[in-house]
């Protein structure tokens, strides 16, 4: 065993064993393999991805947009 992995008990559905010894068998593979691997595809769909679009709304004014930061604030000077 190596230092990546732990011991743990977990209560499975008898059926869903099978179909994965099953599949073991099949691929000629070990169980383990196959719950490892089904884990790990399953999870990876979760995982949100760090990077976030952000949409920016825009809207078209017809207007020159040339303002200046003076132009809001010139009262407060």
């Amino acid at each position: 065993m190596t230092k990546n992995k732990i011991r743990t008990t977990l209560y499975l559905d008898k059926n869903l064993k099978d179909l994965a010894a099953a599949q073991a068998l099949r691929e000629g593979t070990t169980l383990q393999y196959i719950f490892n691997r089904a884990l790990r595809t399953e999870l990876q769909k979760v995982v949100p991805s760090k990077k976030k679009k952000i949409d920016f709304v825009t809207y078209k004014l017809d207007i020159p947009y040339d303002l200046k930061r003076d132009d809001y604030y010139k009262d407060l000077k």
